[in-house]
């Protein structure tokens, strides 16, 4: 799929001419603005989520056009997000692009950040592959899920040059902004309203599974002003 047809499907999503999830000819695209509302996300079967199937995470939720976390992570352990992967057939080489939601003047005292998943699996007791985060803050960072609760690596962080990460990242997100993450052979790019901001260093240890979105807030964050109103993922040409 070239840049041109990516961003007239984007265009149709916030257009409205997209109404409910669709699937494509040629490579594998998924598309929806969240019309449902749904404790887990499901869209017809096609999200795997943290809780329902990983057991040791969180599920994701859909309420009023919006994707959001279904609770607050650190209750039972700090990092027991809320994800879901979609389910079906993508290629390695893949993309998950949203359009942020954020109530105006949200600014909270605490971690709130809104995630893409890419070459990620998820199972009981088990999740792993590549999450890309935008912090309510500001706080950026590539990191790899290995598996098990609590257990990952960051790749590329903000401010963190020695990790070899080039690009100021994509800044604070404000409602509307479109963000995007690509992977291709081992490499991670990031881009903010089509605009390229961040390469990740390579890392090869994940070479399969599918895009995703997530959510990390914790307490004194709120679920319902954080999150993704579109989303986009498909297999790149």
């Amino acid at each position: 799929m070239n840049r041109r047809h990516l961003l007239v499907a984007s265009a149709a999503i916030a257009n409205g001419l997209v109404s409910r999830p669709a699937q494509t000819a040629g490579p594998a695209r998924y598309l929806t603005r969240f019309d449902w509302t749904e404790n887990p996300l499901s869209e017809g079967g096609r999200w795997i989520n943290g809780k329902t199937v990983g057991l040791d995470w969180h599920d994701a939720k859909s309420v009023s056009g919006v994707a959001q976390a279904s609770a607050l992570s650190g209750i039972t352990h700090r990092y027991d997000d809320s994800i879901a992967v979609i389910s079906g057939t993508f290629t390695p080489d893949q993309y998950a692009q949203g359009t942020v939601f954020r109530s105006p003047g949200y600014s909270p005292l605490t971690k709130h950040e809104i995630e893409l998943l890419l070459r990620f699996q998820i199972g009981e007791h088990r999740a792993r592959g590549y999450e890309v985060l935008w912090g309510c803050d500001g706080d950026f960072a590539i990191v790899r899920w290995n598996g098990r609760l609590g257990d990952f690596t960051i790749v590329a962080e903000k401010n963190r040059p020695e990790l070899g990460g080039l690009g100021p990242g994509p800044g604070i997100a404000v409602d509307g902004d479109v963000l995007r993450a690509e992977i291709a052979g081992d490499v991670i790019k990031v881009y903010k309203n089509g605009g390229l901001v961040f390469v990740g260093p390579p890392n090869p240890t994940w070479t399969t599974g599918q895009p995703g979105l997530g959510f990390w807030p914790i307490s004194g964050a709120a679920l319902h002003r954080y999150g993704w109103k579109t989303y986009e993922a498909g297999s790149l040409e």
